[in-house]
């Protein structure tokens, strides 16, 4: 019988955000949380109820099935050809607990801890942790996350289940936050805990209709499921003390920076002040420079240090929406290129531009911010292409110049390398698999060019030999070979635990797709 709370859809198109993925489905369901009743770990349970109905039903009716959040990956990894697609953008309840909510053994405090439903954006998440008009008490409002991704439109489960790497060079990926997490199959409502480091306490599972499992490896499978372990419906988020990060901005020769590319040691690099460790660096090179120019290239270096946020400082926030001014700007200039080819320089200066639209902000106290307001909404931006590159950290310089050959190959492609950079993270997939990573992103104007250098750099890693992974959530050219020679043994690994996780064999196909098929990792 027809569910109040779920609207569905027939015969459609599922689009992800940025507009370069669309894929026919048979069927798209936005499920909604019953808003006519308290939010309660009641009202979850009657959720994920609601949500295993529908998994039930698409096996009933042989359907392939995946879960997407804010349709935010480049890649198509949410998506399942002619299967359904259950929205699950619209859940994003959030709860905080008391002490007596933890396992005696827990290493973390209550205050830390927030319960974040599987739809919810970062910046909603930011919001609560940070804001003065948060759902917190007054007492708990000054938390913030350790890390998270250059932009804050993802919900929590689509930016854990690619593996965001995060925007902190001492902290590892996303996913490294996160103490429990849940995940629903059709027969199976499971609450996840590392075994090593119990949270919760054992009756919280029931609380949420769920079976406890501390397991470390089933764990550490679930953190980076790939869409296909069933669907997350909340994850326990572990948070730190709310600070405040400074930008400045620097343009520096490549032979400078060389070496704090290559080891994060920033001494005589050229940033802003040396003696201190920055809590983010980016570089941002164009492989046009980088191949011309060598060591006199010039690198657009970023920088944000960290500092104590008083108790007193208001964190405001604009959530903005989609479709605001300057949304279609990139999409303009790969029109210009594609009209006229010899402009690529000037387009991709422009491209800079707007990438490093922050200006100097040294020494400006009014331009300390929070996270929550550092890293904010990015527009959907059509026209743009994006792919991420996980190198180890010592091979950074190598990379980029194998990246700068293979760009004299496709010098139509309008694009800028950007290296930012996280440590190892826990992950049995996580893709900042390296101690620590470098991720290397080619970020562009889509094109024919751009998408031929992408898969031109995987092709001459290989090659080359070069350890290297590539970004899930972003465009990339992975094979079943290309991801055994980056995990290793971790595919069989994360394959052994998806079986503990979905011993139903047919449930497994079902929450598999293409993809996951082409990389060997529906076993």
């Amino acid at each position: 019988m027809p569910d109040n709370f779920i609207d569905v859809r027939n015969a459609t198109n599922w689009q992800n955000h940025h507009e370069n993925i669309s894929v026919p489905v048979a069927k798209i369901l936005t499920v909604r949380n019953d808003k006519t009743v308290p939010t309660s770990l009641n009202g979850m349970k009657a959720t994920a109820m609601r949500v295993q109905n529908v998994i039930r039903d698409a096996l009933a009716a042989g359907q392939r099935i995946r879960a997407a959040g804010s349709h935010w990956s480049f890649s198509d990894i949410p998506t399942v050809a002619n299967g359904w697609i259950v929205e699950t953008g619209k859940l994003d309840w959030r709860f905080t607990f008391g002490a007596s909510d933890l396992h005696p053994h827990a290493e973390v405090t209550h205050d830390e801890l927030l319960l974040c439903q599987c739809g919810t954006l970062i910046a909603r998440i930011n919001e609560t942790l940070e804001s003065p008009n948060s759902v917190l008490p007054d007492s708990r409002r000054r938390r913030a996350l350790r890390t998270s991704g250059a932009s804050n439109g993802q919900t929590i489960a689509g930016a854990l289940g690619t593996g965001v790497h995060g925007s902190a060079i001492d902290v590892a990926g996303m996913e490294s936050q996160v103490v429990g997490i849940q995940l629903l199959s059709a027969n199976r409502n499971l609450w996840i805990e590392r075994a090593s480091a119990p949270a919760m306490a054992d009756n919280f599972a029931a609380r949420l209709g769920a079976t406890l499992v501390r397991d470390d490896n089933q764990f550490e499978a679930a953190i980076v499921s790939l869409g296909s372990l069933g669907i997350v419906h909340s994850v326990m988020i572990r948070s730190t003390g709310r600070y405040l990060l400074n930008s400045s901005l620097r343009r520096i020769r490549y032979g400078r920076i060389k070496t704090a590319l290559n080891s994060l040691n920033f001494q005589g690099s050229g940033i802003p002040d040396e003696s201190r460790r920055p809590y983010f660096f980016q570089a941002i090179v164009d492989p046009d420079d980088l191949w011309e120019e060598g060591d006199r290239a010039r690198v657009f270096c970023t920088v944000r240090y960290k500092e104590f946020c008083p108790p007193n400082h208001i964190a405001k926030y604009d959530l903005k929406k989609e479709n605001t001014d300057g949304t279609d700007l990139p999409k303009l200039v790969g029109d210009i290129i594609k009209l006229s080819p010899e402009i690529r320089d000037l387009a991709t200066w422009l491209l800079m531009e707007i990438m490093l639209k922050e200006e100097n902000q040294a020494d400006e106290p009014e331009k300390w911010k929070t996270p929550g307001q550092a890293y904010t909404f990015t527009d959907a931006r059509r026209g743009v292409a994006s792919s991420g590159f996980g190198v180890p950290l010592s091979q950074t310089s190598r990379a980029l110049e194998i990246m700068a050959a293979a760009f004299r190959s496709h010098k139509k492609a309008g694009v800028v390398l950007t290296c930012r950079y996280a440590q190892k993270s826990p992950g049995i997939l996580s893709f900042t698999r390296y101690d620590p990573t470098c991720v290397i992103d080619i970020d562009g104007i889509d094109s024919k060019a751009t998408q031929a250098l992408i898969k031109l750099v995987a092709q001459r890693f290989s090659e080359a030999g070069m350890p290297y992974t590539m970004h899930w959530g972003k465009t990339n050219h992975l094979t079943r070979a290309r991801v055994r020679a980056a995990y290793g043994g971790n595919v069989d690994r994360w394959n052994a635990a998806r079986s503990l996780i979905l011993p139903d064999h047919a449930e497994r196909n079902a929450f598999s797709n293409d993809f996951m098929n082409s990389v060997g990792l529906n076993a």
